[in-house]
């Protein structure tokens, strides 16, 4: 395998700065193609060299590109998926196609961002498309995605704007960017405001979302997957009965990760699987046979960790339910749930957890045999309230020492009185003697925003179908053989030196990285924070990128808090080259809270 950096040129002299693996020798390949911000020459690299670098080992011409205004290439980022992005992605797969490199045939794979841009990229119609493979995407991001969820504005965004309030911040390397970093980077600073300004502003599924949606239709074969920790398993699935292309849909018990090296257990060989599908559409070779639909159905354990359970597979998600039924006259819903003592690795309520929401129960049964629960939960029921109320649903399966584990939770913005609610997919197991239940609130905190505070609801005939798996078989997976990369380590600057002082502050500290890039030689480290507190929530960075001939460090922080009529936002970045300042910003701005 050879690897090098090339340039892929645009429209009005621009170009994009792209990572190229490819076999050794001469030859023409199939090209597979990855597009985001995440920075694949340095801060993503560990990642990309064990997920990308793979393919090109088996056959394959693999290019990992930086879009326009992230990384090293030239441009200004303003926001996800706009028309200059996907414009971009569109014209590579040409250009790649025509490379004395390539055969012709080129597939989009990614996660998260790469996944997002490559749906839509795909709803033009690039002819030399063949094949995709995409994880944790979805197809409207006001309906599912880290900004809403059914149109509740949720906490996490925070942490994503802060996420990209520092990736804007960064620099371009000097070693790799052709023409002036710095007056690269200076533009990049000028130009870094927090994203949640322009998503604020749009609280209703207006022009703005509709115009980042993506058609779920395609005919391009499409091989998708989520984990049951992660809020995109319920789009992954809407866009996987909607495809009309071959498709294959894995479900396992995963966080937002790549499946083969997730924390969350059991991980399963992904790269065998995603070359299978590469093989099949892009070289031509048999299709593998697999089900539809690959479910994993978890028996949790008192911490919600879904490791213990079997993979089954079916042609059809399950068409038999059994129903919850509860509160028949009205019933007026509590406020928020409990808050958790301390903030975890899931920091959004994506993954199974412990919770303690008795108040809140509206429904419950016994198992009276080994149940399994796989597919989407559908609540129905009617609703009185006012405008901007929300309704936040949560299903949970208690044992029989009273021991409450939160399976999913789903939310919407109540626009009327009846109420149709598709929750997120279950995987579960339900055990002879435990309880379903289905606890309903009208605040979220600290999971979604507060709402207004004429949000009373109430509700009534509530009913909630449970998709029941019966005829599906057992199934079994590859083991993983990917790695996680370089190694972590805590770093003593990076970290913040102390818990926050203020009382009744949440904070989650992530695992600092720091690594040697042998390939630049180049030294990086990074650390954030997540606070979350009553009155709002903070996210916060450090990051330092080193070498001999060049040093750069950032920090960031980005806050917001609400009062009834607006938002309140206030962000800080300041730069350094060497021990020299070269951006500061302290700025507050206010969103009004519109009723939409």
């Amino acid at each position: 395998m050879r690897e090098e950096t090339i340039l892929i040129p645009r429209d009005h002299g621009r170009w994009l700065h792209a990572r190229l693996w490819r076999p050794d020798g001469e030859g023409r390949w199939p090209a597979i193609l990855e597009s985001s911000p995440y920075r694949a020459g340095d801060l993503f690299r560990p990642l990309v060299d064990g997920q990308l670098g793979w393919f090109a080992q088996h056959g394959y011409a693999v290019l990992a590109i930086d879009i326009a205004g992230s990384g090293n290439s030239p441009g200004l980022l303003h926001d996800e998926y706009e028309a200059q992005e996907i414009g971009d992605l569109v014209a590579a797969i040409d250009w790649a196609s025509r490379q004395d490199w390539c055969d012709g045939g080129v597939g989009l794979c990614g996660l998260s961002w790469a996944a997002f841009a490559a749906l839509r990229a795909a709803a033009r119609r690039p002819p030399a498309l063949k094949a995709m493979v995409l994880g944790g995407v979805s197809e409207d991001g006001w309906r599912t995605d880290i900004h809403y969820i059914g149109g509740v504005p949720y906490v996490a965004q925070v942490d994503w704007a802060g996420v990209m309030l520092m990736l804007n911040a960064l620099p371009p390397d000097p070693a790799q960017f052709r023409g002036d970093w710095r007056a690269e980077w200076r533009a990049r600073l000028a130009n870094d405001t927090p994203w949640l300004l322009r998503w604020l502003a749009h609280p209703a599924r207006d022009d703005t979302w509709v115009a980042k949606a993506a058609p779920a239709d395609g005919t391009v074969p499409l091989l998708l997957y989520a984990g049951l920790a992660d809020k995109y398993a319920a789009s992954v699935l809407r866009i996987a009965q909607s495809w009309r292309g071959p498709i294959r849909t894995i479900l396992g018990p995963w966080e937002h990760t790549p499946p083969d090296i997730a924390a969350r257990g059991p991980r399963i060989g992904m790269r065998q699987e995603t070359l299978r599908w590469w093989d099949a559409y892009l070289k031509g070779r048999d299709a593998p046979r697999a089900p539809r639909f690959s479910l994993w159905t978890g028996a949790p354990d008192a911490q919600g960790d879904l490791a213990d359970g079997a993979w089954r597979g079916c042609d059809a998600l399950p068409t038999r339910t059994t129903t919850l039924r509860g509160a028949d006259g009205w019933r007026t819903l509590s406020g928020a749930a409990a808050r958790p003592d301390v903030l975890t690795a899931d920091l959004y309520e994506d993954a199974p957890a412990p919770c303690d929401l008795t108040d809140a129960i509206v429904a419950s049964a016994p198992a009276t045999e080994v149940m399994d629960l796989a597919g989407v939960p559908q609540l129905r029921l009617t609703a009185r309230s006012e405008s901007n109320a929300h309704l936040v649903a949560r299903l949970i399966d208690i044992a029989p020492d009273g021991t409450a584990v939160r399976m999913v939770t789903g939310a919407t913005l109540l626009e009327g009185a009846d109420v149709d609610l598709a929750l997120p997919p279950v995987g579960w197991r339900v055990m002879p003697g435990h309880r379903i239940a289905l606890a309903l609130c009208a605040d979220g905190w600290p999971t979604f925003w507060h709402p207004l505070p004429d949000g009373a609801v109430a509700v009534r005939d509530v009913s909630l179908a449970l998709p029941v798996l019966e005829r599906a078989h057992q199934i079994a997976f590859e083991p993983s053989t990917a790695s996680r990369g370089a190694g972590i380590e805590k770093l003593k600057w990076l970290t913040p030196a102390a818990p926050p002082s203020r009382a009744g502050v949440l904070a989650h500290d992530s695992a600092s990285a720091a690594h040697h890039l042998t390939a630049t030689g180049t030294d990086y480290a990074i650390a954030s924070r997540f606070e979350i507190a009553e009155d709002g929530a903070a996210k916060s960075y450090r990051a330092a990128f080193e070498r001999s001939d060049w040093r750069i460090r950032i920090e960031t922080r980005l806050e917001m808090s609400s009062t009834p009529d607006a938002y309140h936002i206030h962000w800080r970045i300041e730069a350094h080259e060497g021990d020299t300042l070269v951006h500061r910003v302290d700025e507050t701005r206010k969103i009004p809270r519109t009723v939409v």
